[in-house]
């Protein structure tokens, strides 16, 4: 699967991954993007195998439809918008952890 992480944040993300034995690709491929009412910026993707598991009620957004990712050690969720745009890393919520 790819993500497209904001490049501000790409040092965050992939050290979340090496930590937890998560193996991925930064492809150096760059997009800029904007959202309405923000200035644009540039995210980069990056190529991971993460499994998608259901988003936890208590992490969902009325206003936004969200795809989560289970880290290995279950103790966080990567959490996405429909289109596998990084949103955050989030601590697994009570009862969700592994």
């Amino acid at each position: 699967m790819e993500i497209y992480v904001p490049t501000t944040l790409l040092d965050e993300v992939t050290k979340e991954l090496t930590q937890e034995g998560v193996a991925f690709e930064v492809t150096g491929k760059k997009f800029s993007t904007q959202v309405e009412g923000k200035p644009s910026y540039e995210v980069s993707e990056v190529k991971t195998k993460l499994v998608e598991t259901d988003v936890p009620t208590v992490l969902e957004s009325a206003s936004q439809t969200r795809r989560a990712y289970r880290l290995p050690s279950g103790k966080k969720f990567l959490l996405t918008d429909l289109n596998d745009n990084f949103e955050k890393l989030v601590e697994a919520p009570t009862g969700w952890e592994r």
